[in-house]
């Protein structure tokens, strides 16, 4: 009871567990410091525990890095799961940076990194729960990574040059956007930069239909660092772009991805003019295009690799909340 008698006599603390807390449709199952406007794959771990049906009757509480650590410690669920939803190793999210291992009360940490030997741990990038339901067979992996394998799902002829969504203006991005911009014209459609409005008025902010458009995308990360690898280049890849990518160390999820199929650049330096000019060469040559684009942008076992994410994912949180 400590923490809840310190927690009275800390109005900030008291306001601020309450507006950072969200209940999830299933009230065993509540939400710390999650995204303001929540989308779908926002709610991917609560509905896979359903899915999965996973509470076994116990109160589950989720937390990830839009608040305060402190309600992890004043939380009264019997099971408490950190997500890091952003790459804690940057300066502004210093203080989840041990993705909240050095809580006593944590029982299971989800982030990007590799190589982290604590048994509360597992890796499960974000990507795996931007692009699968939490009703995935190992069918639907392989019929996803078979379609965007398919040459079909590229083209040259009915696509514009480049198109590019971001909504913050993080270091390096305005002068790689000017670099590719150089080349031809990016269609910037995300609050930075914006100068197209048609993913909102043509597309109804249904982004992968925006991006089917064009032959190119530009998706640098917010921050570059192994093993942080979001949706972003696996969104160019499903809608047929060749990704024009910058982060983890560009080299993204190197057992999923061919890096071949990937046009590789740099944040916060001058690009090569070998790579602009690869950039516009297929560009402007039909030819050169297809033979890039046509690459396998998955590796053969992707569809084993990603299914092994999801079910020692559910090994891992069926083990802890039964012996939670």
């Amino acid at each position: 009871m400590k923490p809840f008698k310190k927690l009275r006599r800390n109005r900030r603390l008291l306001m601020a567990y309450y507006v950072d807390s969200q209940y999830y449709n299933n009230p065993r199952i509540k939400l710390h410091n999650w995204v303001g406007n929540p989308t779908p794959q926002d709610f991917w771990i609560p509905r896979f525990l359903e899915h999965k049906e996973l509470t076994m009757g116990k109160r589950i509480s989720i937390f990830s890095v839009f608040g305060l650590r402190y309600m992890m410690r004043i939380d009264r669920g019997d099971v408490k799961i950190f997500v890091a939803r952003e790459n804690v190793h940057r300066s502004n999210w210093s203080e989840y940076d041990d993705l909240c291992l050095g809580e006593k009360c944590l029982d299971l940490s989800v982030g990007f990194d590799y190589h982290i030997d604590d048994e509360r741990y597992i890796r499960l990038p974000l990507w795996v729960m931007w692009l699968f339901q939490p009703d995935v067979t190992y069918k639907g992996i392989k019929d996803f990574c078979d379609r965007v394998n398919n040459p079909d799902n590229s083209s040259y002829a009915d696509r514009k040059f480049c198109s590019f969504i971001t909504s913050h203006c993080d270091i390096g991005r305005t002068e790689l956007f000017e670099e590719i911009n150089s080349i031809g014209k990016i269609d910037s459609a995300g609050r930075f930069m914006h100068n197209c409005d048609d993913l909102q008025q043509l597309y109804d902010d249904d982004k992968l239909k925006f991006l089917k458009r064009y032959r190119f995308n530009l998706c640098p990360e917010n921050s570059d660092c192994e093993g942080y690898c979001t949706e972003k280049v696996f969104e160019a890849i499903s809608s047929g772009c060749v990704p024009i990518y910058w982060g983890s160390e560009n080299k993204p999820e190197p057992n999923v991805l061919n890096p071949d199929a990937i046009c590789f650049v740099k944040v916060g330096e001058k690009n090569p003019r070998e790579t602009l000019d690869k950039i516009k060469r297929l560009n402007e040559n039909e030819k050169d295009y297809d033979e890039f684009s046509h690459q396998p942008r998955l590796l053969p076992d992707a569809p084993d690799v990603i299914m092994q994410y999801i079910i020692d994912f559910e090994n891992k949180l069926r083990y802890i909340i039964k012996n939670s």
